[in-house]
This record gives C-alpha cells, sequence and structure tokens, in this order.
C-alpha cells in the first residue's frame, strides 16, 4: 500500500503543466476561453511585449488610436489582469511623425528597458524618425528622449553587429545615402554627450540587395552554428522578391552566402521556425493570387542529428552548434524536391483568402503567419487570419505528422502538415473582425495563449483585444528561456535581447534522440509582436533536456555555452559574460525557476492526508494486534493442563 501511495505521488508531481490542472475551477472545458485582463477598453492596438517593470510577468505596450502616444500595461498576477501604469507613458508631439512601430530593448545598456520608436516625418514621408526614451526599471520613461540618426523606408531591424550583447541597428540612413547603402547603426552609448549609435555603412560587400519595404528582414542562425545570421527580404528590379543570407563569420563579420534566390510572386511576410523537429530553423510564407492563397514551407536541408552511434555525416549531440556550410533553401517546385512544401489553403480556411496587411493602420503593416507551440508536442503550429463574406477570421492550426497513407495531407505535404483546430475553438471562431493575432504566455504559467485584435470600425489603429486562454489539456512538459544582455550592475528581465539562438535534444517516447531549435525575438519589423523568450515544448517525454546549447555573441571563441539536464516544466534564465570579461570570456550566470505550479500545494495536502490515513491504519492494526494478543493471554491463564492431574 505504501508503495503505491509512493508512486500516485511521484505520478502527481511529474504530470505535465497545462492550465486544465493548473485552474481547474475557473475552465474545466477543454478549450480556447475568451477572457478579460483589462484589456477590453484600451485606445489602441497592443504594438510589443516586455517585461517593463521586470517582475518576471511580460507586460504590453500599447499604441494609442492616433499613432501618438504608447503606454505601458503591467501584468498583475495577484489580480490576473493587465493594469495600466500611471507614469510609463510616452507622448509624441502632433506635428512631428506617426508612430509605425514601437521597438523594446535595453539601447543604453543600463539594464532597464527603453523604447525605440519610429515613424515617417509628417513633413516629409521619405524620413523615418527614430527615438530613444530610456526606462528607469520601475515607473516611467525619461520624458526627454535621445535623437537618433533618421532612417529611409525600409524599417531598420535591431541586432548585434559587434557581439558586445548591445543593440544595434540595421537599414538605410536617411542622408546622404543615395545609393541606398546598408546602414550600421552602431551602439556607443556615452552617458556624458547622450550619443547613443555611430552611423556609417555596414561593412560588407557591395552585392548587397535592396530591401523590400515591407521587409521580413531576421537575425536568425540559418547555418546551424548557434550564431545568428542576417536573413535580407529584396526588392527585385523586376518587381519581383528575392531573399539574401548574411552569414555571421565571427571575427570577419557577415559574409554573403550562396543562399539566395527568387520567392514566389505574391509571397507576403516570412516566419521562421523549427517546423519539422530536426534542429534546424526554417521558412514558411503566405502567397497569394487575385482568387486563391497557399502556405509555402522551404526546409532547411542541414547534415542530421546522428540518432544511432555508427551512422556516418551526421551531427553529433555534443556538435550541435557545427556550422554546415553546405545548407540550402531550395524554392524550386518539383516532384523531387520533397524540402518545399506548398499547401493550398481553400479547404483549410473554408474558402476563406488569407489577409497580409491591415489595411486601418496609419502607415504599413504586414500581417504574418504568427508561429507557436501551443499543444507542446514540440512542433510549431500557426496563426492564420482569412477574410470570407466580408468577415475576418482567426484560425489556429495544428502541426500533424504527415506519412503517405494518410490521405488528409495534401499530395505535396511530404514531412508535416496542418489541420485546423475545430474541436474547442468556438471562442476563437466567435471573433469575426480579426486584423492581427499573435501567441502570448499569459501569467506565464509555460502554455502560450492566443491575442486577438479586432477592427473597432472607427476607421484607426483602435482595436478591440481579445485574451484567448488556451485551456486545452496537453500531456506534455515545456522549456522556457529567457537570454538576458549581461549588464553587469544591474541585470533586469525585460531587455529584450535579439538574436539568441537555443539547440535542444531530448528523447521522444520511442526512445528516439531528436533535436530542436528555436530563436529568440529574431524579428522586429512593422510590429512583429514577438516576445521577449522563448517557449518551446517538449512533447511527452519527462526527461531531462539532455544538451541545451545557447549561442548569443560572435566576437568571442566561446561564442555558445551548453547546459546538461535541463529539468522540464521549469524557466530558464541565462545571464551571460561581460563584455569587459576578456580574460574568461566563457563565463555564464545561470537561473532555473522551476515553474511554480498552483496544484503543488494540493500535492502537499494530499501528502500530508495520505500520511496521516497511512498512519491511523497503523495505529489501529497495531491496538488491534494488541488487543488480540492480550485475549490469548487471558485464555492462557483459563486453560487446564488435564495431564497433570
Amino acid at each position: 500500500m505504501i508503495l503505491h501511495f509512493l508512486l500516485l505521488v511521484v505520478g502527481v508531481l511529474l504530470a505535465p503543466a497545462s492550465k486544465a490542472a493548473l485552474q481547474p475551477a475557473r475552465f474545466p472545458s477543454n478549450a480556447l476561453h475568451n477572457v478579460d485582463v483589462g484589456l477590453n477598453n484600451i485606445d489602441g492596438t497592443v504594438a510589443a511585449f516586455a517585461d517593463f517593470n521586470s517582475d518576471k510577468f511580460t507586460d504590453i505596450l500599447v499604441l494609442s488610436a492616433d499613432q501618438q502616444h504608447v503606454n505601458v500595461y503591467i501584468w498583475d498576477h495577484a489580480k490576473g489582469q493587465f493594469i495600466k501604469s500611471p507614469s510609463a507613458t510616452i507622448a509624441i508631439e502632433p506635428n512631428d511623425f506617426t508612430i509605425t512601430n514601437v521597438l523594446p530593448g535595453d539601447f543604453n545598456y543600463d539594464g532597464n528597458l527603453d523604447v525605440l520608436v519610429m515613424g515617417p516625418n509628417k513633413k516629409n514621408d521619405d524620413e523615418l524618425i527614430l527615438r530613444v526614451y530610456l526606462g528607469d526599471g520601475e515607473s516611467q520613461f525619461n520624458t526627454t528622449y535621445l535623437e537618433v540618426p533618421s532612417a529611409m523606408s525600409p524599417q531598420p531591424i535591431p541586432f548585434d553587429f559587434s557581439g558586445n550583447m548591445t543593440t544595434d541597428l540595421l537599414g538605410y540612413r536617411y542622408d546622404n545615402n543615395p545609393d541606398k547603402k546598408l546602414t550600421l547603426w552602431k551602439n556607443i552609448y556615452n552617458p556624458e554627450s547622450d550619443v547613443l549609435f555611430e552611423v556609417s555603412d555596414l561593412p560588407v560587400d557591395d552585392t548587397a540587395c535592396e530591401l523590400a519595404d515591407p521587409h521580413s528582414n531576421a537575425f536568425i542562425d540559418l547555418n546551424g552554428d548557434c550564431l545568428s545570421d542576417l536573413f535580407l527580404t529584396c526588392q527585385d528590379e523586376d518587381g519581383g522578391k528575392s531573399f539574401q543570407i548574411w552569414i555571421n563569420d565571427k571575427e570577419k563579420g557577415f559574409v554573403l552566402s550562396k543562399n539566395e534566390g527568387k520567392l514566389p510572386e505574391g509571397t507576403g511576410q516570412i516566419s521562421f521556425a523549427d517546423l519539422d523537429g530536426d534542429g534546424t530553423i526554417d521558412m514558411i510564407f503566405p502567397v497569394c493570387s487575385k482568387s486563391s492563397c497557399e502556405i509555402h514551407t522551404a526546409y532547411n536541408r542541414q547534415i542530421p542529428l546522428c540518432t544511432d552511434k555508427k551512422d556516418t555525416n551526421c551531427r553529433q549531440a555534443a556538435q550541435l552548434c557545427a556550422a554546415d556550410d553546405a545548407f540550402t533553401f531550395d524554392l524550386k517546385q518539383s516532384p523531387d524536391n520533397d524540402a518545399y512544401v506548398v499547401i493550398p489553403t481553400d479547404s483549410l480556411l473554408d474558402g476563406g483568402m488569407i489577409v497580409t496587411d491591415d489595411d486601418e493602420f496609419n502607415g504599413v503593416l504586414p500581417v504574418p503567419i504568427r508561429i507557436g507551440d501551443y499543444n507542446l508536442d514540440g512542433y510549431p503550429d500557426l496563426l492564420i487570419i482569412s477574410s470570407t463574406g466580408g468577415n475576418s477570421y482567426v484560425s489556429l492550426l495544428r502541426s500533424d505528422p504527415c506519412p503517405n497513407e494518410k490521405s488528409e495531407c495534401h499530395p505535396s505535404a511530404q514531412r508535416r502538415t496542418f489541420v485546423k483546430v475545430k474541436e474547442g475553438a468556438e471562442d476563437l471562431r466567435a471573433i469575426e473582425n480579426a486584423k492581427q493575432a499573435a501567441f502570448f504566455d499569459l501569467d506565464e504559467d509555460g502554455t502560450l495563449d492566443i491575442i486577438v485584435l479586432g477592427s473597432s470600425g472607427s476607421g484607426n489603429a483602435a482595436r478591440e483585444v481579445h485574451a484567448i486562454q488556451n485551456n486545452y489539456f496537453n500531456d506534455a512538459f515545456f522549456v522556457k528561456t529567457l537570454v538576458l544582455n549581461g549588464v553587469e550592475k544591474k541585470q533586469n528581465f525585460g531587455v529584450n535581447y535579439p538574436g539568441a539562438a537555443f539547440k535542444f535534444t531530448v528523447l521522444d517516447t520511442s526512445g528516439k534522440k531528436r533535436a530542436n531549435q528555436v530563436a529568440q525575438y529574431s524579428q522586429a519589423g512593422y510590429i512583429s509582436m514577438q516576445t521577449p523568450y522563448s517557449l518551446f515544448g517538449l512533447g511527452r517525454t519527462n526527461n531531462y533536456v539532455e544538451e541545451l546549447f545557447v549561442g548569443t555573441t560572435r566576437n568571442q571563441t566561446n561564442h555558445y555555452s551548453t547546459f546538461s539536464g535541463v529539468i522540464p516544466n521549469s524557466q530558464l534564465i541565462i545571464i551571460p559574460y561581460q563584455p569587459s570579461d576578456v580574460e574568461n570570456p566563457s563565463t555564464w550566470t545561470l537561473e532555473l525557476y522551476i515553474h511554480p505550479g498552483d496544484w503543488v500545494p494540493w500535492v502537499l495536502i494530499t501528502l500530508i492526508a495520505a500520511t496521516g490515513v497511512l498512519a491511523l491504519v497503523v495505529f489501529t492494526l497495531n491496538w488491534m494486534e494488541k488487543r488480540e494478543d492480550e485475549l490469548e493471554k487471558r485464555k492462557a491463564l483459563h486453560v487446564i493442563n488435564f495431564d497433570a492431574l
């Protein structure tokens, strides 16, 4: 009995975390639920996610309906609501410019969250004005902003050019740049002069393309070495689009790779994720014509992970961050190319057309395919907005395996396919005016929820905000990672450091080792609504994450670090070495936060109650045994020995 009880307790303690288990009294049904989190009456739209007050709960930056103000809504864990901060406000003079993008980050490298806002000059649309408002890490932004040299459209993106954990920018400078040469805003912040960036041509070859507007530029690892590379979307002379990949070659800087190619006509925004769970970052994007749309997936061909000791021409787990110079993206449609998959969406989206831009926003605002692992099975799922019958809806598409015998799969989907989630998704389907949607972990409980921004009908940036709580019970585990920027004197948790790469290995339920890769804050153009952390599912395995590789910098020999035995259902916060620590450049600080499940007190209560019951049983049995012994002794006293007579 005691053994059975101990096994029961261990099983409860190791049970996968899910909101069905964490909040059974709130929503007993296994579904998506539209909940009130204090954002029902905001006068604007959700523009970015960041931890403003460094309490390990992600907050929301809201852009006002007239696109002249930015307000911060702080998450209150006790109330389960977002509360508007009374003092954390950024205000732009009406005659200056219209805000079209909001970039949170630590731009002056003091450990506090700052905000870069940008938008076209109202007097000259060719000039993109940039301003940085410094935060104090507690309650407000400095009203005296830092001037940043203006840019040309398209929007600059944040990245780490120097490998020193500071945030630089990449785009086109506005002045003296008739040839549109790629420009580097190098972070050289000096508090005495308030100079934040030094502007110069990006030190690369002259073969760089002309950036598209809007673009899908990204700072993300594509050759598998755990160092983020540059993905550029190009505008061709014939009006079409193509892409270039610039490899992060450490001391050599960024070098143009052979991987470049033409994008299909009608290509929308490109999103990135490890879609097939092979440890490489893939591309996915919508392609639409006048009458139909498709989902295109370009898989990243790289040397695979070794699954057996006898395997050759593969990666050993200890070499998971070894670069594969022969990586390729082949966007050629042919029966022989199983690395390029095209899935029509007519039946998938009930005949609707994919929405690729927000036409009510004052400025360019494309609508990408949003990616996140809502069911924690280790394979990313999709959020897509489609229009039909004059309304626009959000569809949650689940990634499913696609063996040849599965008739539901489209013939071209040789690896993974996507299936629309219908059961339990009624609250999501009920939203008929969707403009944007994004995955977001409400209350930091390890499950990806959904934020949907619906049109308010006012014709401006005002949105109806719908918080969709993910209450599906998923028999799976997760790990949440957050790389900080290594500020020595003060290290807060909301710095939105761009470009960190994570690779990890797990054993699946069949005992086979597989690799996955995720990226942190890889895209930040055009209100990308990416979270400052990475949350990835591990599937049903509850084993330790055997190897976790974290890559951040390029100008040090030891540019990535490995952690072994990471516990599932935990948050891993990684503080890299200080840039000044040149004598020991591989120094890392690691903080591991086990998931604070609401069921833990109940497990304790159950343990105490069961222990009490067991103690009562033992006491009762002991009392009964003593009572029987007394009766036996009394009987023995009354026995007559007839042989002795």
